[in-house]
C-alpha cells in the first residue's frame, strides 16, 4: 500500500495538533506516535510501510493499525492511501458518532449472533391478569447481560472510537490506571469496555473488582476479566452484591488457608474452586480445627502415599457423622470400636471352635 499525507495547511512546518496532546495522548503508545510524528515531518512525500518501519524500527504489520489509531481519533483523515488532517473537529466528531454508532451495532449484532434463538412456545388459555401480572414480574426482574459464549472484547478501533466519546468509560480507564498504577495497553481498555458494556457490569462495580484483584495480589487485567466474567454469570450487578461475593470470597480463602497450613502446603497457588468447597465444608461447616485436619491428612498419606482431597473428605465425613471434634473424642471412640471388633471376633472364634467339636461328636 503507497502512503502519501498532504499536510495542506501544514506544509509550511512540521508540527504537532494540540488535539494529538489533548485527546489521543492518554491512550496510545510509543508505536503510534512514532507512526504519526515521521508522517507529520514527511509530508507531501509519497512512503510505504516498509519506509517507515526502516526509519522508525517498527514492525510493518503494525504501521496500519497506528495509523488507523490517529483516524479514529479524529487527527487524521484517509481518502484511497492519501492521510489529510482533519480540518474541522466539530466534523471529526460527527463522524466519530456516526462511526460509532456503525461499529456498535455491528458489534452487538455479533455478540447476539452467539446466543440461541429461542421461540417461545404457544399458550393458550391463559388468564388476562395473570398474563399481566408476569409481565410485571419479569420487568421487574434485573437484565441478564452475559452471553452463553464467552465475550468478545471490542477491537482497538471500535475501543478508540468509544474513548473519544464516552465520558464514563474514560472515567473508568483513568480510574483503573490510577488503581493500577500503570498506564493501560488498548487490549486492557477493551477489557473495561467489554465488561462496561457487553457483560453490563456498572462502573462502581468494576472499580470495586479492580481494588479487590490489587488486595489479593492479583492486580492485573487478565485476572480482572476472568473474575468479571464470574460476576456476570452470578449476576453481580450492583455494589451491594459485589461486596458480599468479595466478602464470601475473603472467607473461602480464609478456609482455605487453615486447611493449607494444616497439610502443611507452600506455594499452592490459587485454590480450585473444588478445593475452596472442601474447605468451607470442613471449617465452615463441620467446624473441624486444624488438628483434626492435620491427622485426616496424615491418614490419608499414610494410606495413598499422597494427599487426596476427596479421601480426607471422606474421612472427615465419617467423623461428622460420628459427632467427633477433637482429637481425644476420636481417640475414645477408636478405643471402643477396637473393644468391640475385638470381642466380636472372640466371640466368633469361640462358635467356630464350639462347632467344629460337634462336628467331631457326630463324626
Amino acid at each position: 500500500m503507497s502512503i502519501k499525507l498532504d499536510l495542506g495547511a501544514w506544509n509550511s512546518i512540521f508540527a504537532v495538533p494540540s488535539k494529538v496532546v489533548d485527546e489521543g495522548l492518554k491512550f496510545s503508545d510509543g508505536v503510534k506516535l512514532k507512526i504519526l510524528l515521521f508522517v507529520l515531518r514527511n509530508s507531501g512525500s509519497e512512503f510505504d510501510e516498509n519506509k517507515i518501519s526502516d526509519v522508525t524500527g517498527v514492525n510493518v504489520t503494525d504501521i496500519p493499525e497506528a495509523l488507523d489509531y490517529w483516524v479514529s481519533m479524529g487527527i487524521l483523515k484517509c481518502d484511497d492511501g492519501t492521510y489529510f488532517p482533519s480540518s474541522d473537529s466539530n466534523e471529526a466528531v460527527n463522524n466519530a458518532n456516526n462511526i460509532k454508532v456503525q461499529s456498535e451495532n455491528s458489534y452487538k449484532e455479533e455478540s447476539e449472533s452467539l446466543l440461541p434463538v429461542i421461540k417461545p412456545e404457544k399458550q393458550t388459555n391463559l388468564n388476562t391478569a395473570n398474563t399481566s401480572q408476569e409481565t410485571k414480574e419479569q420487568e421487574a426482574e434485573p437484565k441478564k447481560h452475559f452471553a452463553v459464549a464467552k465475550p468478545q472484547k471490542p477491537d482497538y478501533v471500535f475501543t478508540s472510537q468509544r474513548l473519544a466519546v464516552d465520558e464514563e468509560l474514560k472515567i473508568l480507564v483513568e480510574e483503573a490506571q490510577m488503581a493500577l498504577g500503570k498506564t493501560l495497553s488498548n487490549s486492557d481498555c477493551s477489557t473495561l469496555l467489554m465488561l462496561k458494556d457487553t457483560c453490563g457490569l456498572p462502573l462502581d462495580v468494576i472499580l470495586m473488582l479492580i481494588q479487590y484483584c490489587i488486595s489479593i495480589d492479583k492486580g492485573n487485567m487478565r485476572t480482572v476479566e476472568k473474575i468479571g466474567i464470574a460476576w456476570a454469570d452470578d449476576g453481580i450487578y450492583s455494589v451491594e452484591a459485589a461486596d458480599n461475593k468479595i466478602r464470601l470470597a475473603k472467607q473461602l480463602n480464609k478456609y482455605f488457608s487453615i486447611v493449607s497450613s494444616a497439610f502443611g502446603l507452600q506455594n499452592v497457588g490459587s485454590p480450585t474452586k473444588k478445593q475452596l468447597e472442601y474447605s468451607q465444608r470442613w471449617i465452615g461447616d463441620w467446624k473441624f480445627s486444624p488438628e483434626m485436619l492435620r491427622e485426616a491428612y496424615e491418614r490419608c498419606v499414610d494410606s495413598k502415599g499422597t494427599m487426596k482431597f476427596n479421601y480426607i473428605d471422606g474421612i472427615l465425613k465419617r467423623w461428622h457423622g460420628s459427632n467427633i471434634k477433637s482429637p481425644s473424642e476420636l481417640k475414645q471412640f477408636e478405643s471402643g470400636s477396637n473393644k468391640a471388633t475385638t470381642k466380636s471376633t472372640r466371640k466368633a472364634s469361640y462358635d467356630i471352635d464350639e462347632l467344629e467339636k460337634i462336628n467331631i461328636l457326630d463324626d
